[in-house]
């Protein structure tokens, strides 16, 4: 077994030892059914674009408490330096976290795939567009854990970690409004084009711009390469 193997397999084992991770996937799974079902059965709109609305939005919530103790519970209990002693660079252990926190994600996002079955039954749905949108929201949401990651790895404290993820994702939610006060239209739209609320609103209707793509992987490489940056800083 390999370092990176070994992380990822020591991340997956500390995610289900607790209840909190079985908490979030019920927690998820269950407002996202409710949701879809009160939108199928009450308000007859049998579409997944509202779905993957409420998903952007639970993930924004719900990601900080996934990412928060990924190196903040590393840092406080020093087994960091543990970490460091395997046959790993800085990339392989960032990774190997990263990929666990990933398929966390997955595990989520596949539990509302059920919501098909009542689309299928109750409309005629362009399969397209949805399985674009499972992918918009895919990668939205690696967005979410790389920023959270890197977050962990400056803190000690897990609630610490938490809210200032919390506090990071709602700024580049939000970030479009600044663009209000720009000197002049060239800087609005640069402003506009950080703000995830801008670039969501086409994944969740299945619609995948190349620019958009671009930037969230952008930012997915910055926060996962800064956060190496950081495990180095540490090891020397």
């Amino acid at each position: 077994m390999n370092g990176l193997s070994a992380v990822y397999i020591k991340e997956i084992r500390q995610y289900f030892a607790t209840p909190i991770p079985y908490v979030l996937l019920a927690v998820f799974w269950g407002l996202m059914g409710y949701y879809f079902s009160f939108n199928v059965f009450f308000v007859n709109v049998a579409q997944m674009v509202n779905a993957f609305h409420n998903m952007s939005i639970m993930l924004l919530l719900i990601v900080p408490l996934i990412t928060m103790r990924i190196f903040a519970e590393e840092n406080r209990s020093h087994t960091i330096e543990l970490l460091m002693t395997l046959p790993l660079d800085e990339a392989g252990i960032v990774l190997g976290k990263y990929l666990a926190s990933l398929t966390l994600l997955f595990f989520m996002l596949l539990g509302t795939a059920t919501a098909l079955v009542p689309l299928t039954v109750f409309g005629q749905p362009d399969l397209g567009p949805v399985l674009g949108g499972y992918i918009g929201i895919t990668l939205l949401g690696a967005t979410f854990l790389a920023i959270g990651i890197l977050i962990s790895a400056l803190c000690e404290n897990q609630l610490v970690a938490a809210l200032v993820t919390w506090a990071m994702l709602l700024i580049f939610w939000y970030v479009d409004y600044v663009s209000n006060f720009a000197p002049n239209m060239e800087s609005a739209r640069m402003i506009r084009h950080l703000s995830f609320s801008i670039h969501y609103v086409d994944l969740i209707r299945g619609i995948l711009p190349l620019a958009t793509i671009v930037y969230f992987v952008t930012v997915i490489v910055f926060a996962t390469t800064l956060t190496v940056q950081i495990l180095k800083a540490r090891r020397t």
